[in-house]
This record gives structure tokens, sequence and C-alpha cells, in this order.
């Protein structure tokens, strides 16, 4: 089997098109001048790319560079409806854990937050992160609970302290630094509490009642409302690499509209109104099915995540909205991007908008909080609000720089569009007065030999020439395709 294999493989070699007779080696002098172009080019281009990816992944990473000591970013509104131990201990338990790496408490009185469904409101509205309360009577309970009885067989100590917040709000972070630090919080009011009340607390304890010392040894837990629970596995890609896809999916569509483009002449032979609207209406088209197989492929591995109809129908409109801002982007940088270009502007973008949505512009250093312009943040801000139900609304800000990224990307889609068609309509009339001079010569030159090695001779000569004229023609035809018409497939050769 091994010589059946090893048989094949040499006769292989051996066609005249792969035989090393007809070829010569990299390092034979006639090699000399392009071997030199090849490695330099080579090495450009390998260290171009390798520097433009480090520039990119600084910049991604940068977001995320020391975000642990900006927790204190991240603000918890605590009201103390208790008036007594429970929130006392809640108060000393913040200063206790305050700084860089700890949440913010922002301390409002029952006067601003008149119930535990103002607060709510308030986190819903998305001005602040979460909202933690100690309870009302909640140190009342305590000590009745630590004298016997009916009140410490009824004792709940999750009543102390209760908390809201909402998962689905940038979901990683959510739970990492908001849950977390709320649970530090409510642990560090029990430790709190046993310090300052803790002898006397003691001394109040019914010993002989299991409840009460089970009260005395917990005596402070917490409730959580979560607006909305988002604890499925795929949570983690909703604002990483589904940030992504968009971009690279109108790339790719792009390569095609390109290459059917330019194979239909487009440009050149359609009227720039007509032309114009048949790739907007493709473009329309194309991101009206992407947008649904995006929504759907989120919907089909959704898990217990709790979404409805009308949220697959919003999700769906929004990334419908964002993929035609990122194709007509793409549309008119490539249009006038040199097209060796056109990879770093595809990376670049794709990182860019990446960043803006890895973590909460509060996490992040001040640097990056111009990216609340990019349109996938924005775009990513209403997908919140819409699988949150309404909560943590931004639309007031969301929408109109979305739509102001749709409109200028329209206008100059429209502006390159017309510029590739003048050059279109160009460049074919140029071609074909170049064609029609070469054939008026090579006529001229057929009718002018007097003898008959003469006329035997200039045609051969001629026919070589304007073969060497009409190949070089050839490939600047393919480069000045490349010029208008961008990337494409297939390839323009």
């Amino acid at each position: 089997m091994v010589n059946l294999g090893l048989g094949c493989l040499r006769r292989f070699r051996e066609k005249p098109t792969l035989t090393n007779t007809n070829r010569t080696p990299f390092y034979d002098e006639s090699w000399k001048g392009i071997r030199t172009k090849f490695i330099l080019q080579t090495t450009a281009g390998g260290v171009a790319f390798m520097l433009w990816f480090l520039a990119c992944c600084c910049y991604m990473y940068g977001t995320l560079h020391g975000s642990t000591g900006r927790h204190a970013a991240v603000h918890v509104l605590a009201v103390d409806y208790d008036g007594g131990a429970v929130g006392e201990a809640l108060q000393a338990a913040y200063q206790k854990l305050r700084g860089p790496g700890m949440v913010t408490l922002r301390f409002h009185t029952a006067e601003d937050y008149p119930t535990e469904e103002d607060m709510y409101r308030a986190v819903w509205e998305g001005k602040y992160w979460a909202a933690i309360a100690a309870t009302e009577g909640a140190s009342d309970r305590l000590a009745a609970a630590l004298q016997g009885g009916e009140a410490s067989e009824s004792y709940n100590p999750a009543d102390a302290l209760h908390y809201i917040w909402n998962q689905q709000y940038y979901t990683t972070f959510a739970n990492m630094v908001v849950q977390s630090g709320v649970s530090q919080l409510v642990v560090g009011s029990r430790v709190a509490f046993d310090k300052i009340n803790g002898t006397q607390a003691t001394l109040q304890t019914n010993t002989s009642d299991p409840a009460a010392i089970q009260a005395l040894l917990n005596p402070i837990l917490a409730t959580a409302r979560n607006i909305k629970v988002a604890a499925f596995g795929d949570v983690i890609l909703l604002n990483t690499i589904s940030i992504a896809i968009p971009i690279m999916i109108q790339f790719f569509f792009l390569l095609v509209l390109n290459g059917t483009s330019l194979q239909h002449q487009l440009y050149n032979k359609m009227t720039i109104r007509s032309s114009l609207l048949a790739r907007r209406v493709a473009g329309l088209l194309f991101t009206l099915g992407a947008a649904l197989c995006q929504t759907g492929y989120f919907w089909a591995f959704k898990e217990d995540w709790e979404v409805n109809g009308n949220q697959f129908a919003m999700t769906w409109m929004l990334y419908w909205l964002l993929m035609h801002i990122h194709l007509l982007i793409l549309d008119s940088i490539s249009t006038i991007a040199p097209l060796p270009v056109m990879p770093f502007v595809l990376l670049f973008w794709v990182f860019l908008n990446i960043a803006s949505t890895l973590s909460p512009l509060e996490l992040q250093p001040g640097f990056y909080h111009w990216s609340v312009a990019l349109p996938s943040l924005n775009a990513y801000s209403i997908l919140m609000t819409i699988w949150s139900g309404g909560a943590h609304n931004r639309l007031y800000r969301a929408f109109p720089i979305l739509f102001s990224w749709w409109v200028v990307a329209n206008i100059t889609t429209s502006i390159t569009h017309w510029r590739a068609a003048h050059l279109a309509y160009k460049m074919e009339h140029d071609q074909e007065t170049a064609q029609k001079k070469a054939n008026d010569e090579e006529a001229a030159v057929e009718v002018e030999g007097g003898t008959e090695s003469s006329l035997s001779r200039k045609p051969t000569l001629f026919r070589l020439q304007m073969g060497l004229e009409r190949q070089r023609t050839v490939e600047q035809a393919a480069l000045e395709q490349r010029k208008v018409y961008g990337p494409s497939i297939p390839p323009l050769a």
C-alpha cells in the first residue's frame, strides 16, 4: 500500500507541469532581483499585520485592564428603612469594605424612596446598578426572635436585608461585581452586627430555645429580587463574538455583491440610479435575512432564558438596522480605499466595536468613553433594554446615534457609488479607444509593406509588440477594476 502510494506520488511529480526540469529553485541566480523583492514585501506585510493585530488587541485588552480597581464606579442605592441595629450594621459593613474594588453605596433616606418599589424603579430605569435596603422593623423582629417563643420560630434572617439587581445588564459583570459586592455587604453586615451588638444580644438571648440561638448565630441574610434572570451559558457570547458576526458577514456579502456588479457591468452599463437602487435593495434584503439568522440562533440556544415573540421581533429589527449600518460603512470604505488596506480596516472596525461592548463604560478607563458613539455599543444598549422588558432605557441616546450612522453611511455610500460608476464608464471607454487604436495601427502596418520580406516580418514583429501591449492592458484593466469595485468574489484577476 505504501509502495503504491509512493509510486503514484512519483508519477505525479514527473508531470511536465511539476517536474524540476521546467523550473528553477529559489536560490537560482535568475531569481536574484525577484528574490529580494519577495522577501522584503513578505516581511513588510507580515510585520504590518503583526503590529496591527498588536495595536488592535492592546486597545481591546485596555478596556478591561485594571477594571477590578474601578468597581467603585458601580453605584448601588442604599436605604435604611429599619433605623435600628440592622441598618447600623449595613452602614458599618460598607465603611469597612469600601474601596476601589468595592461597589459604591449611595445612601438615601426613606423620604427620597418611600417604598422598595421606588427603589426597584430606580434600578429598572438604570439610575443604579442595584439597590439594597434594611427592611422596616428588621431590628425589632430580630430582638423578638432572640427572646424565644413564636417570634424565634417564625424569624427569617433573609427578611433583614432586601436587594434588587438586573442580571441581564452586562451579565458577566452583574454576577462578578454587583451580586458579589452585595453578597460581601450582607456577610459584612452580619459580622458588623456581632461586633456592635454581640455581647448585648447574647445576654438577651433565650439560651433554652434552639430557635433563639439560631437567630443569634445567623441574624442577618438577604433576599434578592432579580429584574431579569439571564443565567444561561451562551449569555457570555452576546456582547463578544455576537458583536463581530454582524460586521464579518457584511464584508463577505460585500465581496459577492461587488463580484456580481462587475460580472454584469452594473456600474458602466446601468443608470446610476438603477445600479444604486439594485445594490441598496440587495443589501436591505440580505441584512434582513442575516439579522433573522442571528436572532434565530439566539432563541434556539436560549435554554431557560425568558423572552417572548415580541422581543424576538424587536431584536430582529434592531440587528437588521445594525447590520445595514455596517454594510454601508464597509461599502463606502472599500470603494475608495486601496485593496491592501481593507484587511486592516476590517480588523480595526471589528476590534473597535467588540471593545466597546466587552465591559460597561463605568469600568473602562476614561479614554475609552468616546466609544459611546459607536453603533455596536448603542445597539447592545437597546438589546439589553429589549431583553429586560424595558429596563435600563437609553433609547433617547442610542437611537439617534444609530440613525445618524445610518443616514451618514447612506450618503457616503451614494457618493462613492457615483465615483465608482464614473470610473467604470471611463475605464471601459479608455479600453475601447485603445483597442480601436491598436486595430487601426495593425491594419496600417500590414498595408504599408512593399516587399514580401517586409510583409512577412513587420506584421510578425508588430503582432509580438501588440501582444505584449495587450497583456499590459489586461493587467492594467484588472488593477483599475480593483480600484472601481473593491474586493470581490470571484477576485478580480
